[in-house]
């Protein structure tokens, strides 16, 4: 997730926005699109102990964030942005790794969690460029790399394309920023910790 350049009215910006969050046990990595300041969870995040704490601020803030109780000023609706998020964690208990994938609007909610128990990787996406990622990187390019990291990925194998496919990402969106950030997790050291880029 980047430090994002945000683009404002009268040609201003705003630099270095915090879209990658860690809870307090730094076993919780949230990761969204959107406009922070709108979503007090990432700070619940920030303040919570535990993945279930973490998990549950979502869930609660989507279901105010949801309007069905103001229905009279829904359909007064022209437009409105999605936010988009990602929470991943490793689930000790289990030997698990799961990512919370989900999607949220005043007219739709959305969530789904997705289990790694073997060793390996997925490779997930969310925000403004998602919508340029298999233009700008090459759908080719992206499933070679998905089956290379379909049985093992280390982070210092995987992280050189990423970065790399964010580049080219961020190259054909405005709304991306510059250069990703990285927190890694292992299931040898699950707590995340951040990966300082060469």
């Amino acid at each position: 997730m980047p430090g994002i350049t945000i683009h404002v009215e009268a040609g201003a910006t705003i630099h270095g926005y915090k879209k990658l969050t860690l809870n307090q046990s730094k076993n919780l990595a949230l990761g969204i699109a959107g406009n922070t300041q709108d979503h007090p969870y990432a700070q619940a995040i920030e303040q919570s102990a535990t993945i279930d704490e973490g998990l549950k601020a979502i869930r609660e803030h989507m279901e105010t964030f949801l309007r069905v109780h103001d229905r009279a000023n829904l359909i007064t609706l022209t437009s409105f942005m999605e936010n988009q998020g990602i929470a991943s964690f490793f689930d000790g208990d289990t030997g698990t790794y799961f990512s919370n994938i989900f999607l949220f609007s005043p007219v739709h909610s959305y969530t789904r969690l997705y289990a790694r128990t073997i060793d390996g990787a997925r490779l997930f996406h969310v925000g403004s460029g998602s919508d340029h990622f298999e233009k700008a990187v090459g759908l080719e390019e992206i499933n070679s790399f998905i089956a290379s990291i379909k049985d093992s990925c280390t982070p210092e194998a995987c992280i050189p394309w990423i970065q790399e496919a964010y580049k080219k990402v961020s190259a054909s969106d405005a709304g991306s920023g510059d250069e990703p950030v990285f927190v890694v997790s292992t299931r040898a050291s699950p707590e995340f910790r951040s990966v300082e880029l060469a």
